[in-house]
């Protein structure tokens, strides 16, 4: 069996009254109408039941009687019990499926239009918090039982997969991930107990406080000298794009052609990101700048370090991390001016600096929308100007770095995926959207062909707030394709 993703969303999108009614009352129809069906297949089991009863009961009175059969008479007929039964089971199979598929339908309603997205939201923090307590409370014995129960998800996970994969190690937290890195947040960063449950933002903080040292050593190792150059690639790489689903597609080729990942042959390197130049109907010039991930290469800009700096509740040393210097200074090279809309996508630390960008340059550049994948930037403190479409696994861990889940409004929108092996049932309502060379074995859901799997299935459930977001993305790409320039960013003493 292969692997699929299905998602949830929330934010995005903001109902009138009369709209929620509405998708409400279509829900509860629906819902109402399974359970009528329920209680007639219900019936048509009880009648099977007792149609099946009624052979033994003919015979047993015969046999007491001393007669051959229970009724002589000339005019009697035996009726097909055989023929009834069979009938009935078969309407109570059509109902059962019938409700079945109603009931999907329902629920697909209120998960498509995340109509109880804030009630979930809240529900989050308060887990959130209520884990931070508990663990800044009782810390050893908060550790002790995470490694009990990660243990015992890796037990169960490599026998039912029939091999040992340390995957399981961290599959079994995910529902605790974002509380157990707030607690580490607000335990490194000197918040007490009281006062790291009024902040959401401990993990920026302890960002900060942990790359002011790190950074001054990687410069000792790396060196703090940026180089950025235009380089040419031998072959199409980032193509031209009006959708998210389009642009994290070249996204992925991106990332996986620097990483060596990709068969393109480009002779693109590590440290590169591409910058892409539209020319709109009214004349005017739009961009989209694309960001891959961390390559963690010796002298890359998008080396592990840079993580931690760009996590910062600090707005100048989140700029001081190289990948958001490289970004910068590839915007500046590629000529985008300050009035000219500007969109841009990443993945995990391309995210990150994307999200950067947005809050600490808003200033300097116009940036209209901002899509990321797998990235922890739910404290980020981006504009209300920009839209944010934000996709993340459920389990990836890396996008719940931030220790809070990501703000729920009209212009953040965040599609959180669940990856579950497929069922192989294309008839449900609720069938996950297959992921791309997925292995048979358990992997980190971090890569972005996970992300990719869990955006269509948001849009195939035909979410309201999805289409929005799509509409305002392809709004600021609206027009042809000018060019595609590609930076290369290197790192030196």
């Amino acid at each position: 069996m292969s692997w699929q993703v299905t998602a949830r969303v929330s934010g995005g999108c903001k109902y009138s009254t009369e709209e929620t009614e509405a998708y409400l009352h279509a829900a509860k129809a629906l819902s109402h109408a399974a359970d009528e069906l329920n209680r007639t297949h219900d019936s048509f089991r009880a009648l099977s039941f007792q149609l099946s009863t009624y052979p033994y009961a003919s015979s047993a009175v015969a046999l007491l009687s001393g007669s051959n059969s229970y009724c002589n008479a000339a005019d009697h007929i035996e009726l097909p019990y055989d023929q009834l039964i069979e009938r009935c089971d078969s309407h109570a199979s059509a109902l059962g499926a019938m409700a079945a598929r109603l009931s999907e339908l329902s629920a697909l309603i209120i998960r498509a239009q995340s109509l109880y997205s804030q009630v979930d939201d809240a529900g989050r923090r308060a887990l959130n918090e209520l884990l931070q307590l508990t663990i800044t409370s009782f810390p050893k014995e908060s550790i002790l039982a995470g490694m009990a129960m990660s243990a015992l998800g890796y037990v169960m996970g490599s026998i039912n997969e029939g091999k040992s994969n340390p995957i399981y190690l961290l599959d079994s937290l995910d529902w605790a991930q974002e509380g157990i890195m707030g607690a580490a947040g607000a335990a490194l960063s000197g918040y007490g107990k009281v006062a790291g449950l009024l902040h959401a933002d401990e993990v920026n903080h302890a960002a900060g406080t942990i790359s002011k040292t790190s950074s001054r050593g990687y410069n000792l190792i790396q060196g703090n000298n940026l180089t950025v150059t235009r380089v040419r690639p031998k072959t199409e790489v980032v193509r031209e794009s009006h959708s998210v689903s389009e642009a994290m597609e070249d996204l992925r080729r991106l990332g996986e052609e620097r990483l060596g990942k990709a068969d393109l042959n480009s002779g693109l390197e590590y440290g590169t990101i591409a910058i892409s130049k539209y020319r709109r109907t009214d004349g005017t010039n739009s961009w989209l700048v694309t960001i891959p991930g961390t390559d963690g290469k010796r002298d890359s800009p998008f080396g592990w370090p840079q993580n931690v700096e760009l996590m910062s509740s600090d707005s100048k040393q989140r700029m001081e991390a190289d990948s958001a210097r490289m970004v910068q200074e590839a915007m500046k090279q590629a000529g985008i001016n300050s009035d000219e809309p500007v969109a841009l996508i990443g993945h995990s630390q391309g995210g990150i600096v994307a999200a950067t960008i947005a809050s600490d340059l808003k200033d300097d550049y116009d940036v209209k929308h901002v899509v990321t994948a797998g990235s922890p930037v739910a404290n980020h403190p981006i504009p209300d100007k920009t839209w944010v479409t934000s996709v993340e696994m459920d389990d990836e861990l890396v996008a719940a770095l931030d220790g809070a889940p990501n703000p729920n409004s009209e212009h953040w929108l965040t599609v959180r995926g669940t990856a579950s092996k497929s069922d192989n049932n294309p008839k449900s309502t609720f069938a996950g959207t297959p992921v791309i060379d997925a292995p048979d074995n358990k992997e980190i859901t971090h890569w972005l062909k996970y992300h990719q799997a869990a955006y269509q299935n948001a849009t195939d459930m035909g979410s309201s707030a999805v289409k929005t977001h799509e509409r305002h993305f392809d709004e600021i790409l609206d027009g042809d394709l000018q060019e595609v320039m590609y930076f290369e960013g290197r790192m030196s003493k």
